[in-house]
């Protein structure tokens, strides 16, 4: 028991930073919520039912099976009783994880619950115009979704990046975490990987989506009322692909419902955000690696542009923020939790695109 207590607290302890932010986080969007008469629990519920069983039941569960199978393989198989000696520090070290699983459930149900608030915070989507003509001004005089759509008009390859940009940036985005949270002897890399995740999606997809509010091209002409500035890019992204989530994410905005992933804004882009994320901690682990990052990057980023979802520059400005808070955590743990050469190597990449 006393094994098990001293791996669950160490390992609490050595996250309480990132359980700090996600409670205050918590807490302030929840005051927020209540200021506008809008106090549900829609989203939590909705992120516990989807996140819960991924990650306390279906990864445990292949992870589990991976290692049993792995220690059948072995032929320096431990006896059972080194296994069962080493049960109680196991069993905290999971503990632990789950506690940080839960807060990255509650972190996310707060971040929809903000996200489907800002448009009343901010009365509409009051910076398309300038955000679209910026785009334009920045690329020759052209809004750079359209042409990225004309060149890139072949309907195998759209659907390819379209499935990447909705269920396989959602792995990457999501599935890491799990291993993460349970690596053992990694407390250092862990909490930067936490610590940057919560960072990535406060800072781009509230304080700067909140106070920069747009709902991007794909969303142009339902918010500004012109409908042919995009029009003929929606069409053919219909046409190719079909409606995608797009009817999805405007009934939840009509209709103040909450779910998984609704809420609408444009700038900046989290889908950018933690690509980029992803893309500089693999740099710093492995450096080919962090290239197949990068590419990967690059492709969220074009694809954000040629489906609508977002103009140009809300990729831009994530790849900056993000690098700056990249740079900013890493000399933080530099300073006072460096990371051991040892866990840098053996831990497992954050994201693998």
């Amino acid at each position: 028991m006393r094994a098990f207590t001293t791996a669950f607290c160490a390992n609490v302890k050595a996250m309480a930073p990132f359980h700090g932010v996600v409670i205050a986080y918590t807490a302030a969007v929840l005051l927020i919520a209540a200021s506008q008469g809008a106090l549900v629990a829609a989203s939590y519920q909705q992120y516990l039912a989807n996140f819960g069983p991924l990650y306390f039941i279906g990864l445990p569960l292949v992870t589990t099976i991976t290692h049993v199978l792995l220690w059948c393989l072995r032929s320096d198989r431990p006896g059972l009783r080194t296994m069962v000696s080493a049960l109680p520090t196991l069993s905290g070290n999971i503990a632990s994880a789950v506690v940080t699983l839960a807060m990255l459930i509650l972190f996310m149900g707060s971040f929809t619950t903000f996200k489907t608030l800002m448009p009343v915070l901010m009365d509409g989507f009051p910076h398309d115009r300038a955000q679209a003509d910026i785009d334009a001004w920045l690329h020759g005089g052209m809004d750079p979704g359209p042409a990225l759509l004309q060149a890139l008009d072949y309907p195998f390859l759209l659907n390819i990046l379209q499935w990447n940009y909705m269920v396989g940036w959602m792995a990457l985005a999501f599935i890491p975490a799990f291993f993460i949270a349970t690596r053992k002897d990694a407390s250092a890399i862990r909490l930067r990987y936490f610590l940057t995740f919560a960072s990535v999606w406060v800072v781009l997809g509230s304080l700067l989506a909140c106070l920069f509010l747009s709902a991007g091209p794909v969303f142009y002409a339902d918010v500004t009322g012109d409908a042919t500035r995009f029009g003929g890019q929606m069409q053919v992204l219909l046409e190719r692909i079909g409606p995608t989530h797009r009817p999805y994410l405007w009934q939840s905005y009509v209709n103040g419902t909450i779910g998984i992933g609704t809420g609408i804004s444009a700038f900046p882009s989290v889908h950018v955000g933690v690509a980029a994320m992803n893309a500089f901690l693999l740099w710093d682990i492995n450096r080919k690696a962090g290239t197949i990052g990068f590419i990967y990057l690059g492709i969220v980023a074009l694809s954000s542009v040629l489906f609508g979802w977002h103009y140009a520059i809300d990729g831009y400005v994530s790849i900056v923020v993000v690098g700056l808070l990249h740079v900013g955590l890493k000399r933080l743990f530099a300073n006072r939790l460096p990371m051991p050469a040892a866990a840098a190597i053996t831990s497992p990449n954050p994201a693998t695109p």
